[in-house]
């Protein structure tokens, strides 16, 4: 039977936890040129908008386009009891406003996380010479030198959007499986550290460098892994570019529209008129009161076969 974790590894620690010492990890002489930083943030959009036939993703952007897939959300993705109930208490133009763009923002929020990774492993690249994309999307493996400690370290790295994904029942899981990377890697030759990554502010603080480290315990206040640490934004961003995480994020602002922009946001009154007439030639409008008809509306999201607008 497979052991949960390996022994643990030969690298200097403080004296009062599994944290690894600081000196480990020095901050760049110089930070990363705004330029530099510029690229890499590109790089890490194109990347993250990529299929995995190495194609850009093709993104809904005409009226008709962004009410089909506003269709297809509310037929496949609604409740069968709660979602009737509440789009028939809305004004039917109102419907694209409150689906689809909530939707748009969620589409988003998953490909800024991906971005968020990838943005992780091109900073890290400008500074470490042997960085590679991990087993599974988000993970990262990257040979470190480290000062005073002239073996260096091999981390496995787990990139996530937001501690939010750090919890539950599946952390164990988590520390296991990075892990379990290092102990099945035969060309293992430092010791290695596992990491999980935040990328994001948790609860919207951005803590010292010297503090953004930690070890994840369980209820009892033991480690999951004496190998294994958490790097929040104020100590990853800082650590691989030598910049505040604001900096990387302002840059990102400045980058994002061009390529995760709102179309459906954008398109809203359009879009809300077209959704408006196509869910009448649906026959989901009650005539009467000119707004959704729940029970039809709940045969609509419940029916084997798709009712087709007469367009």
């Amino acid at each position: 039977m497979a052991r949960k974790f390996a022994s643990l590894q030969g690298y200097p620690r403080r004296s009062d936890d599994y944290l690894a010492e600081d000196s480990l990890f020095p901050l760049p002489k110089d930070p990363i040129s705004a330029a530099m930083l510029e690229e890499s943030i590109r790089e890490a959009f194109d990347r993250s908008l990529k299929v995995k036939s190495g194609e850009s993703a093709q993104l809904p952007q005409t009226p008709e386009e962004l009410v089909k897939l506003c269709i297809k959300h509310l037929r496949e993705r609604s409740d069968p009891v709660l979602s009737p109930s509440f789009y028939s208490q809305c004004r039917v133009e109102e419907i694209f406003e409150l689906d689809a763009i909530s939707h748009e923002m969620q589409r988003q929020r998953m490909r800024i996380g991906v971005f968020y990774q990838y943005l992780v492993i091109e900073l890290m690249r400008r500074w470490f010479s042997n960085v590679y994309d991990g087993k599974r999307e988000g993970d990262v493996e990257a040979d470190i030198d480290t000062p005073e400690f002239p073996k260096g370290l091999r981390i496995f790295m787990s990139v996530k959007k937001s501690a939010d994904t750090v919890g539950g029942q599946d952390v164990a899981g988590m520390f296991r499986r990075l892990e379990s990377l290092a102990i099945e890697d035969k060309n293992l030759t430092r010791p290695y550290m596992g990491v999980v990554c935040i990328a994001t502010p948790p609860r919207g603080k951005i803590l010292p460098f010297e503090v953004s480290r930690s070890v994840k315990r369980n209820a009892d206040g033991h480690p999951y892994s004496p190998n294994c640490e958490v790097w929040s934004p104020g100590f990853i961003f800082p650590y691989i570019s030598g910049l505040h995480p604001n900096e990387i994020y302002k840059m990102a602002l400045a980058k994002v529209g061009e390529y995760l922009p709102f179309y459906a946001l954008a398109q809203r009154e359009t879009c809300s008129t077209l959704l408006a007439e196509e869910l009448s030639a649906l026959d989901l409008v009650n005539e009467a009161t000119g707004m959704l008809d729940p029970i039809k509306f709940q045969e609509f999201i419940t029916q084997p076969t798709l009712k087709r607008s007469s367009k």
